[in-house]
């Protein structure tokens, strides 16, 4: 069972550190990792729930940037969908790796 606090949080902090990343060039991808680390860091559990925790959040909160800041270079839905597809991949990486932080 996902714990949702977490996760929105995670959502939250991908944002932020995506919409810094349009100042900060390489901070941009790294934003569905920080937040799927956060998200898992903060679920706890094992690999499974971490990379679940991570995914979801690093998905949607990538879906929402993709929406603000590639939709103006393609179409809407095509940068949703390339911002989930992206930030789903990266926030299951950070979502393993905030469980083996946590350790």
């Amino acid at each position: 069972m996902t714990n949702w606090t977490p996760v929105i949080i995670g959502i939250i902090i991908t944002v932020i550190v995506g919409f810094i990343g349009v100042f900060i060039p390489f901070l941009g991808v790294l934003a569905p990792i920080i937040g799927g680390l956060v998200a898992a860091y903060m679920t706890g559990g094992d690999y499974k729930d971490g990379a679940v925790s991570g995914g979801i959040a690093g998905a949607f909160g990538g879906a929402i940037l993709g929406a603000v800041l590639l939709g103006a270079f393609t179409a809407i839905i095509g940068g949703i969908a390339l911002g989930f597809i992206i930030g789903l991949i990266l926030g299951v990486i950070g979502g393993v790796i905030g469980i083996l932080i946590k350790g």
